[in-house]
């Protein structure tokens, strides 16, 4: 009986642990106040004193310590000044092969760790774990004790668990952070800075040049890639207020508490961890523009509250009974058939009519292949750049595959395809084999090749690579899962 009641209480206090981790990464979205209250409650229930969490940098390759506990100055000075890169030293090791490594004792004489500061510190236990996101190694997080240490294996599971929603916190604040940089960096642009020639595109920047200055509320449709937060972007920093704040939030990266405590801000005491009041992005955006991304994901109760805030342009904080009102602009955008989500009744009617009152659909990249030519030259430019090259021109043969190529992902597709072909490049002319092999096949445009035969072969080739997984192949594929089960559905019809 003793031995039932000794492993449920190991099991409350193991759900109390994550629940209390939970509510840490749930309260922010900035990286460094996330972490630092992250590291402590960590170390608290590992009885552990010392500890770091790093987060990569892809651009740089770069592990980025972005917070740490009772390390030595020696240390700290190295991991600070020479960042150890992906793939070095330990924690490196842990990001780039995606495993976990726990030493019991005598820690710094593993020749794993190469940094002879990290060899000096005096290590006898440590304990590192990736930090995931959607597959995708974000971060590692690091235990350690320089005294001996007794390692309760109840714990250590309770850590590989929490690694999951300190996953999440770090690639939605980071996601964040880039939006709110992009937005107080992003300086006034014309028009004719968006890659278009096509007369589809050239219509539809005609119609926004007239509604810049229109009040009104403004839907964005189009698949996943085609550009929505640039078009919102374009019309908020042509407009009068383009001196003013612009926000964009994604309705699909955050919970739906999370997402509501961005949007409207909280009053201290309204929750767990609300220790001060908190401005929303509504708040913060007076007299500009908010944009929302995804907006088909967002609740039903928060769809309530985003229609009251619509009517009447006021809205309470959460925790809040005082009514706040604010003049912004909302510009919305989804990649799903709104009325098709109204009437399967995931998204409420009245919304959707408030919402739509200027619409602007903008079209797949596939049915406006004219643009494709300007925006691999722009992207060409682009990646010249970041990698140093001098291309300076693209193939016959691979610009005929580009404009073959069905291109699902849009793009946001294009842009990752030439940045693949661009590292991939050794010459000053962008050739076929420097495509990823999917484009390039679509080059063969005299055989089987029709643009619905280009598209089968390179999504069922995602899903073979996914390992079956639709979700993880809409993923790869920069599509909602909705999208990829129709055109699957369509391929299990084809020639019957």
């Amino acid at each position: 009986m003793s031995t039932q009641k000794d492993h449920l209480e190991r099991q409350n206090r193991k759900l109390s642990i994550l629940y209390d981790i939970a509510l840490t990464v749930g309260k922010s979205l900035e990286l460094k106040e996330i972490l630092d209250d992250v590291l402590e409650k960590v170390l608290a229930f590992m009885r552990a004193r010392s500890g770091v969490i790093y987060t990569i940098d892809y651009e740089t390759l770069d592990m980025v310590p972005v917070t740490y506990r009772n390390l030595s100055d020696e240390l700290v000075t190295d991991l600070t000044k020479n960042k150890v890169k992906l793939g070095e030293c330990m924690c490196g090791n842990i990001a780039q092969f995606d495993h976990e490594v726990v030493i019991l004792k005598n820690a710094s004489a593993d020749p794993r760790f190469t940094r002879e500061s990290a060899r000096k510190e005096g290590m006898d236990f440590y304990a590192g774990l990736p930090i995931k996101a959607k597959g995708k190694v974000v971060g590692v997080l690091c235990v350690i004790s320089h005294s001996p240490y007794d390692l309760d294996e109840d714990l250590l599971d309770v850590l590989r668990a929490a690694t999951l929603p300190i996953g999440l916190a770090i690639e939605n604040a980071l996601l964040f952070e880039t939006a709110r940089k992009e937005a107080d960096h992003l300086k006034h642009k014309d028009f004719e800075g968006i890659i278009a020639s096509s007369r589809k595109m050239l219509d539809i920047l005609t119609m926004v040049r007239k509604i810049i200055n229109v009040p009104s509320s403004i839907l964005i449709c189009g698949e996943s890639g085609t550009g929505k937060e640039l078009v919102a972007r374009a019309i908020h920093f042509n407009s009068l207020q383009r001196e003013r704040t612009f926000l964009a939030i994604n309705c699909a990266a955050l919970p739906e508490n999370l997402l509501e405590s961005e949007m409207f801000g909280y009053v201290k005491g309204a929750f767990t961890g609300a220790n001060a009041n908190k401005k929303g992005l509504l708040e913060a955006a007076e007299g500009g523009t908010l944009f929302l991304d995804e907006l088909e994901a967002m609740s039903k109760a928060l769809q309530v509250k985003l229609l009251r805030f619509l009517q009447d342009r006021t809205f309470y904080k959460v925790g809040d009974t005082r009514p706040v009102t604010v003049d912004v602009r909302v510009i919305a955008a989804t990649n799903r058939d709104l009325q098709e989500e109204v009437r399967a009744g995931r998204f409420r009617e009245d919304l959707y009519y408030r919402l739509n009152v200027i619409r602007v659909d903008l079209p797949a990249l596939r049915d406006r292949r004219e643009d494709i030519p300007p925006l691999i030259k722009y992207f060409i430019s682009k990646f010249n750049k970041k990698f140093c090259k001098s291309v300076k021109r693209v193939s016959k043969e691979a610009l005929q595959a580009a404009m073959n190529y069905e291109w699902p992902g849009n793009v946001r597709e294009l842009e990752n395809s030439i940045e693949r072909a661009m590292v991939m490049a050794e010459s000053e002319e962008l050739r076929l084999s420097d495509l990823p092999a999917e484009i390039a096949a679509a080059s063969a445009s005299g055989l089987d090749w029709s643009m619905d035969k280009v598209e089968k072969e390179h999504i069922l080739k995602v899903l073979d690579i996914a390992g079956g997984s639709r979700k993880k192949a809409a993923l790869l594929l920069n599509l909602d899962t909705t999208t990829l089960w129709r055109k699957l559905k369509k391929y299990s019809n084809w020639g019957k």
